[in-house]
């Protein structure tokens, strides 16, 4: 039943109101077989992911943790390396940027930067959404870009390269690293303090099971829903905190490159297309916004280039 209304919700946010704002590209063909497709991913990497989580709690002894840690390193490296290569081709098509002057651009803007480019591509993103983006992976030597091909209709070739500035801010400023060394003291964090709880028969007894029979499953359920939640709350905004220094690390980072006027207009042309809320609440916004407003951004920028006058 819960699935049912997933589903149901998951249509009439797509096909009300996505189509009623102008977004929605997508067809119920297309959206059917999306939904089969993550059902099937579900299965073959969701299902033995959390087999061998559970195996690992209930053999791995009173140090537990530190195997469930290991496997959530080793599981969140190889799930960054399929994802890009093996999953979202199976619901995107990607090819690479047609040779011009946007594409020598953008390696140019690379080897300025000893970004270690091997592929440009671009996503078919405007099959399923008239929003746009951009986004990098890949390990080691062997960096990708991908740009979304709405990207490319909404903003100019300039207004792009300052976008990809920003972007590569972030590699360049070591933000996906601290990123990924957060989510893993995280991981450590979280399972040390279940470790602490998995043992307590009272804590099981209190919500009406049998503390000395709790099957593995309910234990961790129980721990993230009710003992972590509020933890989770107060980690989770002092990352949404972190992320908004990260992204004015990185439109500082454009700016110094000296791509903040197409930086600007880029941004201001994005939100606009996906009606964006360029002012929203600021408490709100804080608690809630990864990213920054636009209006605090682009009043940042401002202050950059009258300091660099």
């Amino acid at each position: 039943m819960n699935i049912a209304l997933f589903l149901i919700y998951l249509q009439y946010s797509t096909f009300y109101i996505e189509k009623k704002h102008g977004f929605n590209k997508q067809t119920y063909a297309l959206f059917l077989s999306d939904k089969v497709k993550s059902i099937i991913l579900s299965f073959v990497i969701g299902g033995p992911f959390v087999s061998l989580l559970l195996y690992i709690i209930k053999k791995g002894g009173e140090y537990f943790y530190i195997y469930v840690w290991m496997f959530l390193f080793a599981f969140s490296v190889f799930m960054m390396t399929i994802v890009p290569v093996v999953i979202m081709p199976l619901f995107n098509k990607y090819e690479p940027l047609p040779d011009g002057i946007l594409k020598d651009q953008i390696y140019a803007l690379a080897d300025r930067l000893n970004y270690p480019l091997k592929k440009l591509f671009v996503m078919d993103g405007s099959k399923r959404s008239s929003h746009s983006n951009a986004f990098m992976f890949g390990f080691g030597n062997n960096k990708r870009i991908v740009l979304f091909d709405t990207l490319m209709q909404q903003v100019h070739d300039e207004e792009i390269l300052a976008i990809l500035g920003h972007e590569l801010g972030h590699w360049k400023l070591k933000h996906t690293v601290t990123n990924f060394v957060f989510t893993q003291f995280y991981f450590a964090a979280a399972f040390y303090t279940f470790s602490l709880c998995y043992t307590s028969h009272e804590l099981y007894s209190a919500f009406g099971f049998d503390g000395s029979r709790v099957p593995t499953i309910i234990a961790v359920l129980l721990f993230f829903q009710t003992l972590w939640a509020p933890l989770d709350k107060i980690i989770s905004f002092g990352l949404t905190m972190f992320s908004r220094v990260c992204e004015f690390a990185a439109d500082r980072f454009s700016v110094d490159l000296g791509m903040s006027k197409d930086l600007q207009t880029g941004l201001c042309k994005i939100h606009m297309e996906n009606l964006g809320a360029m002012c929203p609440d600021r408490l709100y916004s804080m608690y809630h916004y990864s990213h920054p407003p636009l209006v605090e951004r682009l009043s940042a920028m401002m202050v950059l280039e009258k300091k660099q006058q």
